[in-house]
């Protein structure tokens, strides 16, 4: 799912929520966030703030309510294989790890930041599913549009941005089924308002009247003079 940081944007929170969106349960979630787009007006700062939020990560499990880690295990080792091809797959083609990047250790990877990449990558394309955040640096908020609607998915996408309104027109924009404005991946658990995609990223929807109303036939009446 998208994330586009627009230069108005709050970036500490931006940088400290995109990080919590892309790696809860390690990115093992279908509305994480899994490309970011940032208008290079903020880029840098962004880049660093989200750095110093990955800083404070510990990877581990334990079944206590009072777990001191913020990522635990990748389901199963076909999806490690997954996420190890996409990473390299981008740095093979021109991406940087900025942050994170290191080998799997058992079931657990830890979380990896990725710059300068494009829509060459895999990372970029196809779902990863994993504790990766691609940072895309975008001129402004029309390029930012472009390359978030540049996707075969449209679950879910974030719009930071500290005007309201301006967000709300950007989110309009998008081809994503649910638009969340400053903050990430919270969407569903809202249980009014309807939670679906567009594209292959399904056309059906959970929640709200939309949930009962898509079983139902909708029927037209003309009456004549």
């Amino acid at each position: 799912d998208a994330m586009v940081v627009l230069e108005d944007a709050d970036v500490d929170a931006a940088a400290k929520w995109g990080v919590w969106a892309a790696n809860y349960h390690s990115g093992q979630v279908c509305m994480s966030v899994e490309r970011l787009y940032v208008v290079e007006a903020v880029y840098d700062r962004f880049v660093e703030a989200v750095k110093r939020e990955v800083g404070k990560f510990k990877i581990g499990y334990t079944p206590d309510i009072d777990s001191p880690y913020n990522c635990g295990p990748i389901t199963f080792p076909r999806q490690l294989e997954i996420i190890e091809d996409h990473v390299q797959d981008a740095l093979a083609k021109g991406a940087k790890v900025v942050a994170g990047g290191g080998k799997s250790k058992g079931m657990f990877v830890e979380p990896t930041v990725l710059t300068d990449v494009t829509h060459e990558m895999k990372i970029m394309r196809r779902e990863t599913f994993g504790p990766c955040m691609p940072i895309m640096k975008v001129k402004d908020e029309d390029e930012a549009i472009r390359w978030a609607n540049d996707s075969e998915y449209g679950l879910t996408a974030s719009v930071w941005s500290q005007d309201l309104h301006r967000a709300e027109r950007v989110g309009h924009q998008l081809e994503a089924g649910t638009i969340v404005i400053n903050d990430a991946m919270v969407s569903y658990a809202v249980t009014e308002l309807p939670f679906g995609g567009v594209k292959k990223s399904g056309n059906g929807r959970m929640h709200g009247p939309e949930e009962v109303l898509q079983f139902t036939q909708l029927k037209g009446y003309a009456i004549g003079q």
